[in-house]
């Protein structure tokens, strides 16, 4: 239950009054879980009563720097003290909040906490310190002056709740974060809400390595510059990241949400590049699990725009006796779960170079009665349920399945693409192409209820006509049958004109 008081404010020190001498009170009131912002307050009050001395109400006073009283507010329901709310304060002013009880007589105070409220002003970050810091004002304005080198610095992110200022890194680069452990939000920048980054470099970040990955065994969302992004006004724009690496082993039965840039994006992405990145992700359980160059889980707000990534993808699924359980497994070159449905032309520019590796042993139970496993692998996303436009996929692919002896009962489907493991939508693609020279998709999966396979899409559920196909040599191996004879996937005879955008096409130059 939440109660409006009036007022704001940042804690500088919290003192507690052990209750009035001349009154005989022994009761203690304290200020727990203060959250604040430039103009409000979030806060708790705990109190400690072991004669009963307090009655049936509390007067929370805040008071102005000036000693005036700012606001009085009466709280009568004494069981429920949480998320008092404070609003309409000055930002960067200090205020005190004192919680007072009646005697016969008077007022008596039995706890106080001074608290500043936080600064709109511009804060300059120059080094580790000041940046790890930045947990004390999560809605602060930040620019970064110089480039940070965290070598030898114990990392966690200053964001484990909500971000929801600006960081503007001013072409700046951080560099050598590690990671040493997984949280449910893990990133640079942990958990942003509806805040702002942009303009950074990243490099050489290690999220686990090949001798120690690390293991979480909870819900998780990973990314190198943040796990979750939650808002539709959040925007991450011109960011690099580069010469890192995420290595870890998920035994969670929710989700597993892992992208080079992002875990989980409600967000804009725009203007981005991924390059020399390598994700190896292994499973035990049954949760699901969205893995992507990019972006895991890209939701209905989500939007990626002038996107590039060079990311090698590697999952491993090594279940643990897993009975009765369905399994859903979405990886793709730059997003594992494409579901951008809200805004037009939500994902455009954006290609993959990297490869992807995926082996699969789902280490079904004895006695499993029957689920489903659903696969779906794609050069640009695993599954997507929106159209993308001006992209290209110039990596090779190789997916193993073998079966164990209890999986009789279980429907397992394969959608295996070298654009769209399952593209399920009504919108037309544009000037969409696999990249065929050079490149390879190797498939070999054992005993299957269903397989679809091609070279652009697995499974297309869609009835629009597709700007799409394939350009160079061609390649699909299947149980180790040559089916490229077989793939209905158009072939272009060149890309005079095929992108319609000059920032594809020049990627597209560059890589050739």
């Amino acid at each position: 239950m939440k109660r409006i008081v009036s007022i704001l404010f940042i804690v500088l020190a919290l003192f507690l009054l052990a209750g009035c001498k001349d009154s005989g009170l022994e009761a203690k009131a304290t200020l727990t879980n203060i959250d604040p912002s430039p103009t409000s307050i979030i806060f708790d009050i705990e109190l400690t009563d072991p004669k009963a001395q307090i009655g049936n109400s509390i007067t929370v006073k805040v008071f102005n720097p000036n000693g005036s009283t700012f606001s009085e507010s009466v709280l009568q329901d004494l069981t429920n003290l949480k998320e008092i709310t404070v609003n309409n304060l000055l930002n960067g002013t200090t205020y005190k909040i004192e919680i007072f009880v009646a005697t016969e007589r008077k007022l008596v105070s039995i706890g106080s906490a001074n608290v500043t409220t936080l600064t709109l002003a511009t804060i300059e970050i120059s080094t580790t310190e000041q940046f790890l810091n930045m947990s004390l004002n999560r809605s602060g304005n930040y620019v970064l002056l110089n480039d940070l080198d965290f070598s030898g610095i114990a990392f966690n992110s200053p964001f484990t709740s909500a971000f929801s200022g600006t960081f503007d890194g001013q072409g700046f680069t951080i560099r050598n974060v590690n990671f040493e452990k997984i949280s449910t939000y893990t990133g640079i920048f942990g958990y942003i809400s509806s805040g702002r980054v942009k303009n950074l470099a990243i490099e050489n970040v290690t999220i686990g390595t090949v001798d120690a990955p690390l293991n979480m065994t909870t819900s998780s969302r990973v990314g190198i510059i943040a796990g979750y992004v939650s808002n539709a006004s959040a925007v991450i724009e011109n960011v690099t990241v580069k010469d890192s690496s995420i290595r870890f082993t998920n035994a969670s039965t929710v989700q597993a949400y892992v992208g080079a840039g992002v875990g989980e994006l409600r967000a804009t992405l725009k203007d981005s590049t991924f390059e020399n990145i390598d994700i190896h992700l292994t499973s035990t359980s049954f949760g699901r699990i969205r893995l992507g160059g990019a972006v895991g889980f890209l939701s209905e707000d989500g939007i990626l725009r002038q996107v590039g990534t060079d990311v090698d993808l590697t999952f491993v699924m090594n279940g643990n006796n897993i009975k009765d359980r369905d399994i859903q497994i979405n990886v793709g070159g730059v997003v594992g779960h494409n579901n951008a449905t809200t805004n037009n032309r939500s994902v455009e520019n954006i290609y993959a170079l990297g490869d992807i590796h995926v082996d699969l042993n789902f280490g079904t139970a004895a006695g499993s009665t029957g689920k489903t496993y659903s696969v779906s692998i794609g050069g640009l996303a695993g599954i997507s349920y929106i159209n993308m436009t001006n992209a290209f996929y110039a990596g090779s692919m190789t997916v193993n399945h073998a079966k164990n002896d209890h999986e009789a009962n279980m429907t397992k489907t394969f959608n295996i693409g070298g654009l769209v493991g399952a593209y399920i939508s009504n919108r037309p693609l544009q000037s969409v192409v696999k990249l065929g020279t050079g490149n390879t998709m190797n498939i070999d999966i054992d005993n299957f209820n269903l397989l679809r396979v091609s070279q652009t899409f697995g499974q297309l559920a869609s009835t629009a006509t597709h700007n799409h196909g394939i350009y160079g040599t061609t390649h699909l191996m299947v149980n180790s049958d040559d089916l490229t004879g077989q793939d209905a996937s158009p072939v272009l005879a060149n890309l005079t004109s095929f992108f319609t955008s000059d920032w594809i096409q020049e990627a597209y130059d560059n890589l050739s």
